[in-house]
Formats: C-alpha cells, sequence, structure tokens
C-alpha cells in the first residue's frame, strides 16, 4: 500500500476506505487481502481509522483502494507434484495420442494426496 501510495502520489490520509481479495487462496501462502487489511500493515500505509462499505454507497467517501490478486497460474490441486503437473500437461495437449500417451505414464502413487 505505502508504495501504491507514492507512485500515485496520494496522500494516505485522504483514502476512506480499503479492500482487497484474493482468489483461489493457496494455504501454504500468505493471504494477501488478509495482509493488506491486517492493522500492522494499516500503520505502515494508512490510518487505522477507515470508513466502512455503506459509505461507497451513499457516496462518502471520496477515495477508495482496491485490488486483489488470483493464484490461476498455480490453482492447489490436492494431488501429488507427479499428478499436479501431468494434469497441467493433459489439460495442453492437442491430439488425442498426445493425451493417451500422458495418461500411460499415470502410476498408482500420483493419486496419493499431498498432505
Amino acid at each position: 500500500l505505502r508504495g501504491l501510495l507514492t507512485r500515485t502520489s496520494v496522500p494516505r490520509d485522504v483514502v476512506d476506505y480499503i479492500v482487497y481479495g484474493t482468489v483461489i487462496q493457496e494455504v501454504k501462502t500468505s493471504n494477501v487481502a488478509r495482509e493488506v487489511g491486517s492493522p500492522p500493515a494499516l500503520r505502515a500505509a494508512l490510518a487505522l481509522s477507515l470508513a466502512g462499505v455503506g459509505m461507497i454507497a451513499a457516496g462518502q467517501c471520496d477515495v477508495v483502494v482496491a485490488g486483489g490478486v488470483e493464484l490461476m497460474s498455480d490453482v492447489p490441486i490436492r494431488h501429488s507434484r507427479k499428478m499436479r503437473k501431468t494434469m497441467l500437461t493433459l489439460n495442453r495437449a492437442k491430439t488425442l495420442g498426445q493425451k493417451l500417451s500422458l495418461i500411460s505414464k499415470i502410476r498408482p502413487d500420483y493419486f496419493a494426496p499431498e498432505v
């Protein structure tokens, strides 16, 4: 948030509201939306007294910081790494021969779930 405000020259005291979201959250990594909204992050970049969502609808907010992340390039599939790699490669296979070749390489241990 501090970097965003610096690059845009928006004074932090004019921000009325912040909202962030995460799509396809990977539980093994930090939740960006939660990190942005955490008190240490807010203390680093913004005042803790932020307005609510209702203020946007009521026209009481002038500056809103909104953002988020998506992890669609690395969707958390709870299979072994070998199985995930095979499934992603299978998705890109164009011909039936390519698909059958990939499927034939799948072994029983590929189905062991990731703990």
